[in-house]
């Protein structure tokens, strides 16, 4: 049976061509934190399009660039000082990343953040347009975009423009929170379909354009289930739909063994002798609950240890460093891993391990095979493809234990997962010793429960699902117009 992408590649009255756009686009071959740059890459395997976005570069004057990777054509462009303070740190990460991450203590709003933003969205608009044409898919990725399509449209684009959110969406009450949180969110109705990671993401959305409603006569919804519903405003409707993201399963089930193997891999396991290796990968964030997790490995320790204490691998890749409150966060987990180590160490044994190293996939992937437990417990989280990829590298015949937090999105798929509470610092010290000491049995059944649910529910069951709803919405608006 054919997939319902080859479903839309063969459609006659199509020339498909997909430009995806985001913030950043990986433009060369140095490995990229996050699950934005992975997921768009992946994509970019199957399908063949052009990603569009900044170029990582700051200059007085606009730079452009253009080439390939692989098989991934790209267009990208710098910004100012300007921009990339009050567009990337200011709005983008200063007032919608810690709301939607329910932390408004850490909003810091300005006029010019807005406004530097909206001029943004129009930048990257404009990029677009300059390559797209109305029969062409354009699928825009996360928070930094939300007024991209708006400016679109503004432009006279009628094409078929898609809209994913990587990261959670907050309740109504603290999206309301952000100082013209009614523009920002009104940009969202310019999108023919935005997917969202879990349906409780989709029920805040919702909640939030039902108060709305009450503020817009014109304004209509109408409910599709639990994972969809339409917004109708304006001349206009836009889908709103769950679509979880995921990873390349069986790539990684087929790269595990030999990333195993890799010499890197190899010395970290003859570090560590006997001792079984816990691993924390994720971007140095408040999000992240890091500064939880090491008091909860530290609790688990208790008050001695011996040879069969377990050594903590805890990768925190730096990001948005000219932020105040993560340098504060830097320094707070240099000082937490200090502490643990001086408390529990032995001339033998340093209980914590603390890099901020970048590492690429395989090298990863390796260090996933070696963890008997991976401890993901992110205070919120959109999805968490960390936890996803962990499943996948393990072992089938000796698989580690997943310890995941219930506030991250993965854990409605991971429910065989350890799940805990990270602000629970003994439940989580709990559940670490017992994914250490869960007998072989029990970690095979729930590794094969979870690994099933993954290989059916990947990478490209995500992007296709996407699409083929993207497709779909062009196709009506076609037949509507007959053009």
């Amino acid at each position: 049976m054919e997939s319902q992408f080859e479903h839309i590649k063969r459609y006659p009255l199509l020339k498909m061509k997909l430009i995806i756009v985001s913030n950043r686009v990986c433009h060369d071959e140095s490995p990229q934190p996050g699950g934005l740059a992975t997921a768009v890459q992946d994509t970019f395997e199957t399908v063949q399009g052009t990603w569009i976005g900044w170029s990582g570069a700051i200059s007085a004057d606009c730079q452009r660039q253009s080439g390939a990777v692989g098989n991934i054509d790209y267009s990208v462009f710098s910004l100012t000082e300007q921009e990339y303070s009050d567009y990337y740190l200011g709005f983008s990460n200063s007032v919608i990343w810690p709301v939607c991450h329910s932390r408004p203590d850490y909003l810091d709003f300005s006029e010019e953040y807005f406004a530097v933003y909206r001029q943004v969205n129009r930048r990257f608009a404009d990029e677009v347009l300059a390559c797209a044409a109305d029969d062409d898919f354009v699928w825009v990725h996360d928070y930094h975009l939300l007024l991209t399509a708006q400016a679109m449209r503004d432009s006279g684009f009628s094409g078929a423009i898609g809209y994913f959110h990587h990261i959670p969406i907050a309740p109504p009450d603290l999206l309301r929170a952000i100082p013209r949180h009614a523009e920002l969110f009104a940009g969202l109705l310019d999108y023919d379909i935005v997917g969202l990671q879990t349906r409780n993401d989709l029920k805040n959305l919702l909640d939030y354009f039902q108060a709305a409603r009450s503020r817009q006569a014109e304004m209509q919804i109408t409910l599709a289930g639990d994972d969809c519903f339409h917004v109708h405003w304006r001349g206009r409707s836009s889908q709103f739909g769950v679509y979880p993201i995921s990873i390349d399963t069986q790539r990684i089930e087929d790269d595990a063994p030999a990333a195993f193997a890799q010499s890197s891999v190899q010395e970290l396991r003859q570090s560590l002798g006997a001792r079984a290796l816990v691993l924390g990968v994720d971007r140095l964030d408040y999000s992240k609950g890091l500064e939880h997790k090491l008091r909860a490995f530290d609790a688990y320790l208790g008050a001695s240890v011996d040879a069969a204490s377990p050594v903590l691998l805890q990768m925190a890749s730096r990001s948005r460093s000219e932020l105040a409150s993560y340098q504060q966060l830097c320094t707070a987990l240099e000082a937490r891993t200090s502490q643990i180590n001086g408390r529990h160490g032995t001339p033998s044994y340093t209980p914590v391990r603390y890099v901020n190293t970048v590492c690429d996939q395989g090298l990863l992937t390796g260090f996933y095979r070696l963890a008997r437990v991976a401890l993901v417990t992110p205070m919120r989280d959109g999805m968490n493809l960390v936890a996803k990829e962990y499943v996948a590298a393990q072992d089938p015949d000796d698989p580690g234990v997943l310890v995941l937090s219930e506030f991250a999105g993965a854990a409605q798929e991971l429910g065989e997962a350890l799940l805990v509470n990270p602000f629970d610092i003994r439940g989580v010290a709990q559940a670490l010793e017992r994914a250490l000491q869960m007998p072989l049995l029990e970690r095979v059944q729930r590794h094969r429960a979870m690994l099933k649910r993954l290989r059916s529910h990947d990478i490209q069951w995500w992007h296709q699902r996407f699409l083929f709803d993207l497709f779909a919405c062009h196709r009506q608006a076609f037949e509507r117009t007959g053009s």
